[in-house]
């Protein structure tokens, strides 16, 4: 007997019931499911019941009070959203944007770093040129660069760690570290001109902001460089938040200098040069190729290199 062809395969499934599961494996949750997709929590469970019977698969399963993709459900995910993105863009009509009518819900996905030091200017720009828009921040996490391009994600916010190579760049600023400590550290009265001693820096313990995870950070390579090492005492994925901590306590914090002269109009922070040299980097946004061309995409991006560009002074 003749194998099933792919069209012949089509016929068993219905695309919404793609649609559900791509939700489903994003979001692990039935509730949040139902929320997105605007359904009630029993149609999404019957969804799931059918979607098991057509992969013969569990896809996804209970682990304790949250749901677990299965093997099979994590090999769907990526081939199931690039599917769905492509029948988009079949249907997608390419319409002039109108800034002042449109009201357009515009996904940004960022650390609070990048939040800090671009969208308040952005979200001025917004507002001013299309009202009636509307910005929605997401967090970085290890969907994000999955996302772009769909409806999820529009624009990353990203320092120029490396990317997968169907993305777009675009360079910010560039960006150098400073410290941040708590006003009356004893590093800040014993500091030369601005900048801490390498004898404090190291007897001090440290707080390390890691976003997606890792025990060191560009400090760190810098300092075995010279052959020292610090003691992290505190490893957090967000910045203000270390802030918050530094400003009560003795700990060291080296962050992106915008972000520390941000805070540092905390009365309860200081900002101060750190004793050795550290690596400059450069700050990203990153799209991807399948919404390059569309115009209220390139609005975006103009708005978010405008936004970027107007605190260039640092």
């Amino acid at each position: 007997m003749d194998r099933p062809s792919a069209d012949d395969n089509l016929h068993r499934i219905d695309l919404n019931l793609l649609v559900i599961l791509k939700t489903l494996l994003e979001t692990r949750s039935v509730t949040k499911t139902a929320d997105r997709r605007q359904m009630s929590q029993p149609a999404v469970s019957r969804a799931l019941a059918k979607l098991r019977r057509v992969f013969d698969d569990a896809l996804l399963v209970k682990a304790g009070t949250v749901m677990r993709p299965t093997v099979k459900g994590s090999e769907l995910l990526e081939p199931i959203q690039r599917a769905l993105a492509g029948i988009s863009d079949v249907f997608a009509t390419r319409s002039d944007f109108d800034p002042s009518s449109s009201e357009r819900v515009f996904r940004i996905a960022t650390t609070d770093y990048g939040a800090t030091v671009i969208l308040p200017r952005l979200a001025h720009l917004v507002t001013s040129e299309a009202p009636r828009t509307s910005l929605e921040i997401t967090p970085v996490d290890a969907q994000t660069f999955r996302s772009l391009g769909e409806v999820n994600i529009d624009i990353a916010l990203y320092s120029d760690n490396p990317l997968p190579p169907s993305l777009r760049t675009r360079d910010l600023f560039r960006e150098r570290f400073a410290c941040l400590v708590r006003a009356g550290h004893p590093a800040v009265r014993r500091s030369a001109d601005g900048r801490m001693h390498l004898k404090d820096y190291l007897a001090f313990s440290h707080i390390l902001v890691t976003v997606v995870g890792g025990r060191t950070g560009p400090v760190d390579t810098a300092l075995a460089a010279l052959g020292h090492t610090r003691h992290v005492a505190v490893r957090i994925p967000y910045f203000a938040t270390a802030a918050l901590v530094a400003s009560t306590s003795n700990l060291v914090l080296t962050i992106p200098r915008r972000a520390a002269e941000n805070f540092s109009g905390d009365r309860r922070l200081r900002s101060i040069e750190p004793p050795l040299e550290l690596p400059n980097f450069d700050y990203r946004m990153v799209w991807h190729e399948r919404t390059h061309s569309e115009p209220g995409h390139a609005w975006l991006r103009r708005l978010v290199l405008k936004a970027a560009r107007s605190d260039a002074s640092h």
